[in-house]
């Protein structure tokens, strides 16, 4: 074998225009190849959570209806599930917040968690640097001000040791640094991670002041569903055993609530998300769909690769067929000669595969700083590792075990079945059987058919994709983003008062509104396309909240905003009937309770009637003392919230700024010039 090594890199070297034509296509191919395999690894493959301890689910609870109707877990909730039992070992919990954090006066935007104190032991995590959280820091309003670094955030400030102990300013308070997450932790998600972890003593202070409601802010009390809960499942107890086993654990909640309204409440396991956080079961099995149609089109192109140079050997095995002939003649054996040139193809898929692992390694590097910068953007951290590690490693390797099987078995065999009288008469790289090899069928051109075939077919996939992106583009949005400028506003990261908050956002909106050129302006708490997403479920006033046992009511989910006048019109959205809301809704807490719905919405609510004027109501009841029942004072055009909503448009909820109050949001501001160059001028 060594000798066959020597001979095929002198065989290699006599035809450097040929070897290196071969290992730059076979660099790109396999390089291709482990790229796409890289990322399917780092995102879908690799494990994110440690299940060596038991397995860890994330709780819901729903209600027992066909409709379920999820919502969170208050405190209360959470401790009681904790008890002893026969299914978790261990529950923890987890909250969300969208904080501002720096130093001195300098904050960004950025996710926070708040969390328990066992929350990080419950997937195995241990601190790359301090400590992580104390039961006294995570006890209900204890507001002890310390917080645990992302590895991120950690670099980003330098990685020096005195990081510990150094303070954070976290919207209004500082925050002292007690420990830093091990690197990549990100609570099972593959891709969204915190920058800063808090204890959830701390949570009035990152909690939205969503209104005059201490309920918000006080995790003690009864209504304040707020808690995100994940679970580690007794050794051995799988997620499909424990589901038997889930309406025992929900009578101690259902205990804790004997008359409420909505009825008797699940409990619901998922494996921890890898591409969200959300408040109810979603699914993402469209993502493996993904992963297999990106490792398939890799795959084609590397078939392509292999073929072509299949074909090359071919020509070269032709030039070749008097040097073979004279080995068979000499003795050696068929079995030797195939041996030989299968050792010459795999010599080349090795140096291709080494060159192709550095074209993955730079394209990788290029992938995770895109990501990066489009995650800071989006107020998320980027937490995947696309470098190759050993699995990466090994399945480049396989690679290059099947481009050799592929390019070099078929040109090897061929090569070898010779008429050793023609071949050592004819001269070198006169072809023997000159009317055979020439005809239609000829392995040589079977080949470049099959090339042919595989480059149409990705063209036409290509095309596709293609084709799908530009109508996405021209998708039809039902709003206007051309002519308008936004931007964001939140006086919840220094915890203003609600009051002088909803004084303050009336008073810009104004002053906004009188800037020569604007044509209207207002504010919302969410904007279509955005990366977070509130919903609420309403229904009609005059139903109760179940038709029947097992049945859903007639309650429909809606995309929620709480807005103030102007912005529909400063968004493009058209009023179809009714009217717009009031300054007195909008700013006064104690206003009657109004909405605006978008069409879609209307027609599934009242679907034999016009909904304008009629009256709705939610599923469950708001926690900040806002209206249960609404009366509809408008109806919309229907619009879009996202590009990948199936069908028709996301149904639509629209309510006066002061229900369902923010402290800040998007000021949408729309122009009387849709020109780009004087829109970008009017920025400051």
């Amino acid at each position: 074998m060594p000798t066959d090594i020597k001979f095929a890199f002198r065989q290699l070297l006599k035809s450097p225009g040929f070897t290196a034509v071969a290992i730059v296509t076979l660099a790109i191919a396999i390089g291709v190849n482990t790229a796409i395999f890289s990322l399917v690894n780092g995102v879908l493959l690799r494990p994110t959570v440690d299940h060596s301890h038991g397995e860890i689910a994330e709780i819901y609870t729903g209600r027992q209806k066909a409709d379920r109707d999820y919502r969170q877990f208050s405190h209360r909730e959470f401790e009681a599930l904790r008890e002893p039992g026969e299914i978790f070992d261990d529950i923890e919990a987890v909250t969300f917040s969208l904080v501002g954090i720096g130093r001195d006066n300098s904050l960004r935007r950025s996710f926070a968690f708040s969390v328990s104190s066992g929350y990080f032991g419950i997937f195995g995590a241990s601190p790359a640097a301090g400590r992580f959280f104390s039961a006294a820091e995570c006890r209900p309003n204890a507001e002890i001000a310390v917080a645990v670094s992302s590895w991120n955030l950690w670099q980003r400030y330098g990685g020096k040791s005195d990081f510990i102990g150094s303070t954070l300013r976290i919207n209004d308070r500082l925050f002292t640094i007690i420990g830093v997450t091990p690197k990549g932790f990100s609570n099972g998600n593959a891709l969204i991670a915190p920058e800063v972890w808090l204890p959830l003593g701390t949570f009035s202070t990152v909690a939205k002041t969503f209104s005059n409601n201490a309920a918000v802010t006080d995790l003690n009390h009864p209504d304040n569903f707020t808690l995100n809960l994940v679970g580690r499942l007794k050794s051995g107890l799988t997620s499909a055993a424990a589901a038997n086993r889930l309406p025992a654990l929900a009578a101690r909640i259902n205990q804790l609530h004997p008359e409420e309204a909505s009825g008797p409440r699940e409990l619901q396991l998922q494996a921890p998300a890898r591409f969200s956080i959300s408040t109810a079961p979603s699914s993402e099995s469209g993502l493996g769909m993904i992963s297999v149609l990106l490792l398939s089109m890799a795959g084609a192109v590397l078939l392509i690769a292999c073929l072509n140079l299949a074909n090359m050997l071919l020509a070269r095995g032709t030039a070749r067929s008097r040097e073979i002939a004279i080995r068979l003649a000499l003795g050696a054996t068929r079995t030797q000669v195939v041996r030989q040139l299968l050792v010459e193809g795999l010599l080349l898929a090795v140096v291709g595969g080494l060159a192709g692992l550095l074209i993955s390694l730079w394209s990788g590097d290029l992938l995770t700083q895109s990501l990066t910068t489009l995650f800071n953007s989006m107020n998320f951290a980027y937490v995947v590792d696309l470098r190759p590690d050993l699995t990466v490693t090994g399945v480049t390797f396989v690679f290059c075990l099947v481009a050799t099987l592929i390019f070099s078995l078929g040109p090897a065999l061929r090569a070898t079945q010779v008429d050793l009288v023609n071949d050592l008469k004819q001269q070198t790289g006169e072809p023997a059987l000159l009317g055979r090899l020439n005809r239609f069928f000829a392995p040589r051109h079977i080949l470049v058919m099959a090339q042919i075939a595989i480059s149409l077919m990705l063209l036409f996939s290509a095309g596709l994709f293609f084709r799908a992106a530009l109508k996405a583009g021209g998708l039809d949005l039902g709003f206007k983003p051309a002519g308008s400028v936004i931007a964001e506003i939140d006086y919840g990261l220094i915890n203003t008062d609600p009051l002088v908050a909803s004084r303050l956002i009336q008073s810009e909106i104004e002053q906004v509104r009188n800037l020569p050129g604007v044509a209207r302006v207002g504010l919302a708490t969410r904007e279509p396309f955005s990366n977070t997403t509130s919903s609420r479920k309403i229904m009609r006033a005059d139903q109760p909240l179940d038709t029947g046992e097992g049945q859903a009511s007639n309650a429909f989910q809606g995309i929620m905003a709480s807005i103030t006048p102007g912005y529909l019109e400063a968004l493009g959205v058209r009023m179809l009937r009714g009217r717009d809301f009031t300054d007195i809704e909008a700013f006064e807490k104690g206003a009657p309770g109004v909405c605006i719905v978008d069409e879609a919405m209307a027609k599934s609510l009242f679907p034999d009637g016009d909904a304008l004027g009629q009256r709705v109501k939610y599923t469950q009841p708001p926690t900040d003392g806002s209206p249960v029942e609404m009366e509809i004072v408008g109806i919309v055009s229907d619009h879009r919230h996202g590009v990948l909503e199936q069908g028709r448009a996301s149904l639509h909820l629209y309510l006066p700024l002061a229900q369902n109050f923010e402290p800040g949001g998007m000021i949408h501001v729309r122009l009387g010039d849709e020109d780009p160059a004087r829109v970008m001028g009017f920025l400051p």
